[in-house]
This record gives structure tokens, C-alpha cells and sequence, in this order.
């Protein structure tokens, strides 16, 4: 009985004493992070895990939840880590940004496959009625020449925005590349929506420790994980494996808005 006590009380010691930091991560942003029957999943992800795992540190993805409120914790030191995401100047106030980027993405347009709205430059967008997901940031410069130049629209999720633009309630929405082609794809409306070539903003995805964690002391190992030529090599494969995931778990609806 002494034994058993004494096993009892080392086990409780040790699960005390594993390191263990909270993260979130964008709900809707595949293949980079998604909400997947509760869980959140992708490419941040996966790669959050493997690089805290690899410097003795466990990683526990807390339950999806609005963009913007995972900011907040962030910024509050409620969770450790943002899984990733665009830097910006208010980011950088209260976070850390992990070199090196765990992925890459670029802001583009979608519009309305009547639209026509030809992009070649930030003053294009002068006037319109521009959407947006609450608490996403493409950059500090964009994000108020938007709200100076635009009739800028925050919705509570891209999805939101998408049904907005095809009401004819916007003129186009602002999102991430890869993410925008999987909503489209998704929700069945390829034949209505269309991305605009080019850009309005390119930029690294960074993983992000809040600098109330007191873990902040990991970032030279985590660094020096994510430059392994082999971990830059795995990160990239990721993308493929993500994007595959998220096409065979959402194939295509056929909602009333875009029925054919």
C-alpha cells in the first residue's frame, strides 16, 4: 500500500510538472489552420506541435474559436501561443514572432464573376465596398488605407463576407489565397465568384509566443528547429498533404445562393 502511494504521488508530480502551453489558431483559414468537427487542424497546426515537441515542450490546441478572440488571449497571455498568422505593429506589441515563417500567403481580392473591378494597385480600391474578417490584419499600411479609402465592411467570418458579395451588398472581399480557393471551392460557388489576379499584399506566416508566456525562453531551440533544411522541406509537404485533407472533407455544397 505504501508503494502504491508513493507511485500515486510521483505520477501526480510528474503530470504537474510537464510542460504544457495553450494555443489558437484562425477557424477558417485551410489549409493553414481550420475548424474540423471541433478540433482545429492544418499546416500551423501540425507544425506548432512538431517544433514545441522537438524542444520538450507539449503543445494543447485549445478548442476553435472567433479569430479575434484568439488574438485577445493572445494579447492577454490567457494562451502561449498564436499558431500563426500576418505580422502587423500591434501584433509585435504584445507577441513574439518566431523566425523563421511556417508558411506564405497573399491577400487577394474575390469578386463577383459579373464584377468589373480591375486591380492594379491599393487606389483601385478608393470608394468600395470592401470586406474583411473580424480580427484579421493584412498589415498595418493596408489595413488603414482600407478603413481611410474604403467603405470598409468587418464581418464576423469570411463566410459571412462571401454571402455578402453575392447579395451585391460588396463590392469584394480581402482574404488569403489558399483560403479563399478552398471557401470558394467548398461552398459551391465557383461559377459566381472569381479571385483577381494578383495581389494587394504578400507576406510570411509567423508563429507567435505571447510575451506574457513563460516559455519565451524556448525561441533560440525553436528557431534552430525550424531552420533544419529537413523541418523547411516537411513544413512545405504540409501544404500538399493540407490541402488534399481539406478538398476530400468538404466537397462541394449546393447552397440556394449559388445553385445551378
Amino acid at each position: 500500500m505504501l508503494l502504491l502511494m508513493c507511485l500515486s504521488v510521483w505520477a501526480q508530480h510528474s503530470s504537474a510538472a510537464e510542460p504544457v502551453l495553450r494555443a489558437c489558431g484562425h477557424p477558417a483559414a485551410p489549409p493553414m489552420s481550420w475548424d474540423q468537427d471541433g478540433q482545429l487542424t492544418g499546416v500551423c497546426v501540425a507544425a506548432a506541435r512538431r517544433a514545441f515537441a522537438a524542444v520538450g515542450l507539449t503543445l494543447q490546441v485549445e478548442p476553435p474559436t472567433p479569430w479575434a478572440r484568439c488574438l485577445r488571449m493572445v494579447e492577454t497571455g490567457e494562451v502561449d501561443v498564436n499558431l500563426c498568422g500576418f505580422s502587423n505593429d500591434k501584433r509585435l506589441e504584445h507577441a513574439v514572432m518566431v523566425e523563421p515563417p511556417v508558411g506564405h500567403n497573399e491577400a487577394v481580392l474575390i469578386v463577383r464573376r459579373d464584377s468589373a473591378l480591375v486591380y492594379k494597385s491599393w487606389s483601385d480600391l478608393n470608394g468600395l465596398r470592401i470586406g474583411m474578417g473580424r480580427g484579421v490584419s493584412f498589415g498595418e499600411e493596408f489595413d488603414a488605407y482600407l478603413a481611410q479609402h474604403t467603405q470598409f465592411d468587418i464581418a464576423l467570418s469570411e463566410a459571412h463576407n462571401l454571402q455578402k458579395l453575392l447579395l451585391g451588398r460588396l463590392d469584394a472581399v480581402v482574404t488569403a489565397r489558399h483560403a479563399g480557393q478552398q471557401q470558394i471551392r467548398a461552398i459551391g460557388c465557383e461559377a459566381q465568384l472569381r479571385m483577381l489576379p494578383g495581389k494587394v499584399v504578400d507576406g510570411p506566416l509567423f508563429m507567435q509566443i505571447s510575451k506574457h508566456s513563460k516559455h519565451l525562453g524556448v525561441l533560440p531551440q525553436l528557431t534552430a528547429f525550424l531552420k533544419q533544411p529537413a523541418q523547411i522541406e516537411w513544413v512545405q509537404g504540409q501544404q500538399t498533404r493540407f490541402e488534399t485533407m481539406y478538398a476530400q472533407l468538404h466537397p462541394p455544397m449546393q447552397p440556394k445562393l449559388c445553385g445551378r
